[in-house]
């Protein structure tokens, strides 16, 4: 029969969304309910193992009190092959997941595996999306610090926020995404910069240096020309993204208009018109075109995607998801 360290370890590998512990535990109870003589009851939990085999759960902590103000979960369901971005960085990416999968051969080897990743680029390249795929492909929560809500005016109130996120990152494991980071980590040196954004910036760079947990930390900027050197060499891993070249462009068209693609639409004359533009701004205009046809009844024509092209900004405002 299960022992109580094995009720305790099957509780806490659900808490914190670590499936493959979760089935190593479930089989190992099947094996000793079957020792014990319940065949019924092993066979019951194998079945129900082999049911939902492939299917993974994330549990996502409820926040409470002043922390459900400035740290938001996010449930995107975002995979690595939603991801189209140079072979350069999926790479990173996979190294960044196959080091946490394997950190206790690391730990066990005096490493630590990449749990602080900078990620940088023009908006709209996926630097969120990345951070929705490595929660979901390690089956983690993931949060999204607010910083406009954690910077104050009020002289020390920055820095216990900070602290109080920092926290939360050591107590519950999971992705935790500070965006537009350039907020807190512009340089210390800037003349027009005044003391107390001095001081929430070294309070960070003091959290993130003091950080030993489980969990991945990524900050997000769209301009790492501002930040400060000294938050760079904190970062295990530093990752750039770029606008899509020409074969991304023409992967995303055919992904997102997908089943609405036909031989009118001619992806080489599409290209030229959507160079230069970010992947989330391409998503949105496969979408407007796509919308159109299903609201004029319509098969998707060239002059649909075109006028979609026309249409759509060439700059998106801050509040574009999947940046």
């Amino acid at each position: 029969m299960a022992n109580s360290s094995q009720i305790i370890a099957l509780i806490k590998s659900h808490m914190e969304g670590d499936d493959a512990q979760f089935r190593l535990i479930a089989t190992q109870l099947a094996a000793a309910e079957a020792k014990s003589g319940h065949v019924i009851l092993s066979r019951s939990i194998t079945s129900l193992l082999k049911e939902n085999e492939g299917t993974t759960y994330r549990f996502l902590a409820p926040l409470n009190g002043d922390l459900a103000e400035f740290v938001l979960e996010s449930s995107d369901s975002f995979r690595l092959s939603n991801l189209i971005v140079s072979e350069t960085i999926k790479s990173r990416i996979e190294r960044i997941l196959k080091e946490y999968r394997q950190r206790e051969i690391l730990y066990q080897n005096g490493l630590h595996n990449r749990s602080k990743i900078l990620l940088t680029g023009p908006s709209g390249t996926g630097k969120t999306m990345t951070a929705s795929i490595l929660a979901n492909e390690l089956q983690l929560p993931l949060y999204i610090v607010r910083l406009e809500k954690v910077i104050t005016k009020y002289m020390g109130e920055s820095s216990l926020k900070l602290g109080n996120v920092f926290e939360l990152i050591s107590k519950i494991r999971g992705v935790y995404l500070f965006d537009e980071f350039d907020a807190i980590g512009s340089q210390r040196r800037n003349d027009n910069e005044v003391g107390e954004m001095r001081r929430i910036l070294n309070t960070f760079l003091q959290l993130l240096e003091r950080d030993n947990s489980e969990s991945l930390i990524i900050a997000a900027t769209n301009n790492p020309e501002v930040l400060d050197v000294a938050l760079r060499r904190r970062f295990d891993d530093v990752i750039g993204y770029e606008l899509p070249d020409d074969a991304q462009i023409r992967k995303l068209v055919i992904a997102r208009l997908n089943g609405f693609m036909n031989k009118d639409i001619d992806t080489e004359k599409a290209l030229s018109l959507l160079r230069g533009r970010s992947h989330a701004e391409i998503c949105l205009i496969c979408a407007d075109a796509v919308k159109e046809a299903i609201l004029s009844d319509k098969p998707l024509t060239q002059e649909m995607l075109e006028e979609a092209i026309i249409q759509r900004p060439t700059s998106l405002d801050k509040t574009v998801v999947n940046d």
